[in-house]
């Protein structure tokens, strides 16, 4: 059974996933300075653009290793390639002019979509590396975020929240929780303790048949918590066609996102996110996990084992 902190670490990832997706520029450089900065401590120092000499082409040091980052987050992580090659011989030879022999290797931080590095960026970096002899890397939004799973449990709960409770979901599945999450989807579409709780058997063989993990049978356990009032309001509240709208666009959501190869778990976690989760509202992240548990048991979403494993 898993313990309290990778209940947390699930949560604070899917968070974690959701901010790098949606933040470019200065905001991506800055969640990964404060990342670095909480992992290693005192040998790394984040810098700032000062005066006309700007950063000196830095955008972080690691004074252990010599390792110089330069951050690339490009608007909703869609690469120009032209913009981006002439900024990787921009910050190369500008890195080399002004760190000299202190810079031991050059590290470009990128936060691209789906972590595809264009080929012809990877082609200039090692081409850079190749004609001044100092090594390269690409540290992708996948790597800052196993970089942040090294955090203690303590900093990263400093930085991200800790998971949802028994009684954040009970106290945030409220009708005006519930509107307000169903809301964000309408505009895509046009107790402490960590026992786990029963569900149904129905549910229960659905899991295993997706090879969910446990972290997320846990989560669905404590949306189970709120799926009924999701039903209730998509009843009460909700005009009937479009009730079905949100069905149809929780099931093409899912449809694209198994298409897209991806795991069950992460897949999982994105229909949190599509729900209005990973704001860091704990009431409203507690709604979005009661409608996307309500979405799993009423079979819209997910794949639905055969008859005689039922």
């Amino acid at each position: 059974m898993a313990d309290q902190d990778e209940y947390d670490w699930q949560w604070q990832e899917l968070k974690l996933q959701a901010k790098l997706a949606s933040i470019d520029g200065n905001d991506f450089e800055t969640v990964f300075q404060d990342i670095a900065k909480r992992l290693w401590k005192s040998a790394f120092t984040a810098t700032i653009p000062m005066g006309r000499r700007g950063d000196l082409k830095c955008d972080g040091f690691k004074a252990d290793s010599g390792d110089l980052f330069q951050c690339y987050g490009p608007r909703y992580g869609q690469v120009n390639v032209n913009e981006a090659i002439a900024k990787i011989d921009e910050d190369f030879e500008g890195a080399v002019q002004h760190w000299g022999p202190l810079l031991k290797k050059w590290i470009f931080v990128v936060g691209v979509y789906q972590d595809r590095v264009p080929s012809e960026l990877l082609r200039r970096i090692l081409q850079k590396s190749q004609e001044y002899s100092i090594p390269t890397e690409i540290l992708t939004r996948d790597e800052i975020i196993e970089m942040a799973k090294r955090l203690p449990s303590e900093e990263r709960a400093a930085l991200f929240g800790k998971a949802p409770e028994r009684t954040d979901v009970i106290r945030g599945t409220t009708y005006e929780n519930i509107g307000r999450a169903l809301a964000f989807i309408r505009g895509e579409i046009s107790a402490g303790s960590i026992v786990p709780i029963e569900l149904p058997s129905t549910v229960e063989k659905k899991i295993e048949f997706n090879i969910l993990p446990q972290t997320s049978r846990y989560f669905l356990g404590l949306g189970q918590l709120g799926a009924d009032q999701v039903r209730k309001y998509l009843a009460d509240k909700v005009d009937p066609r479009e009730a079905e709208r949100m069905v149809d666009g929780f099931r093409n959501r899912y449809a694209a996102l198994k298409l897209s190869g991806e795991e069950p778990a992460k897949i999982f976690q994105q229909l949190l996110i599509f729900a209005g989760g990973a704001t860091g509202d704990v009431e409203r992240e507690a709604a979005a996990l009661a409608i996307v548990t309500y979405f799993f048991s009423a079979c819209e979403i997910f794949e639905q084992p055969p008859e005689d494993l039922v």
